[in-house]
């Protein structure tokens, strides 16, 4: 009976953060001009007139770019970033690890502010570029934790058996390290690209209103009218954000299997030695 109300307690605070979200689903097949909720009836014809909306698709599609080139930014230089953290020199981490870590810590409006005036200056406000890096940047530190935290767990010994066999230090990091992380770096991808989907302060400052992203466009919409395709929208995120929850669950357990998998084929196996390595070539 100990654990009734620890649950209780989990099951309101689950629905304290989740049901706000899901309020918009019936709102976006409500067949009324106005938001009310309950809806007085139901149907798709918001649904229809947000495809049918040139403006309403551009800033879909626009969020989707933007967010796909955050994502393989963040990843690039996270990658590299989490590598060198890694396997880098010590006096190297004292330094560069928190400064990895600054834009989780900086306000995102002093952040989207400062972004704002270098863009202006460079008269690269409204460039959809800008805008992906900013948001790279935003993302770039959940890509380095989750990475570096892989990467941490992986025996160093096993890249050091690669290049004792001719493997140079990057072959060594293609071949041996990067299957080892590749769970993570999917995971890392997807955090990334959400971040950067529901991002909207960088896209108020950067994007402006000639080439606003989704997010941006409905928070313009419902602060000036209320608009009925704005719960359409935010239904879309909500389920683009699913999609990308359920592919980041199916990752993480088949990580854990293959991690389960390998530590029973470990059990009683002697630890790896680069004096001993194994005799299947790698190829340099």
């Amino acid at each position: 009976m100990s654990k009734v109300p620890l649950r209780a307690f989990a099951i309101l605070v689950a629905a304290f953060l989740v049901v706000p979200a899901f309020i918009v689903v019936p709102l976006s097949l409500s067949d009324s001009a106005f938001l009310r909720f309950p809806p007085p009836g139901w149907s798709t014809r918001w649904y229809t007139a947000f495809f049918d909306d040139p403006e309403w698709t551009a800033a879909l599609w626009r969020s989707l770019r933007v967010a796909t080139g955050a994502m393989l930014t963040a990843m690039v230089i996270g990658l590299a970033a989490s590598y060198a953290l890694v396997r880098g020199k010590r006096r190297f981490l004292t330094w560069c690890e928190p400064v990895m870590l600054l834009p989780m810590m900086v306000p995102i409006i002093v952040f989207g502010a400062g972004a704002y005036v270098v863009a202006l200056s460079m008269q690269l406000v409204g460039n959809l570029w800008i805008l992906m890096l900013t948001q790279a940047v935003l993302a770039l530190p959940y890509v380095v934790l989750n990475l570096t935290a892989a990467m941490r767990t992986t025996d160093e010994r096993l890249e050091l058996v690669a290049q004792s066999l001719g493997a140079s230090r990057f072959t060594a990091f293609r071949t041996v390290l990067l299957p080892l992380v590749m769970p993570a770096v999917v995971g890392a991808g997807l955090i990334a690209f959400a971040l950067s989907l529901d991002e909207a302060v960088m896209a108020l400052f950067l994007a402006g209103d000639t080439s606003p992203t989704l997010p941006a466009k409905m928070y313009t919409s419902i602060r000036y009218d209320l608009n009925p395709l704005v719960p359409t929208g935010a239904t879309i995120m909500v389920g683009i954000s699913l999609v990308l929850l359920v592919l980041l669950g199916l990752i993480q357990r088949q990580s854990a299997r293959r991690g389960r998998r390998t530590a029973g084929r470990d059990d009683g196996a002697p630890p790896l030695s680069p004096t001993q390595p194994s005799t299947t070539p790698i190829e340099a």
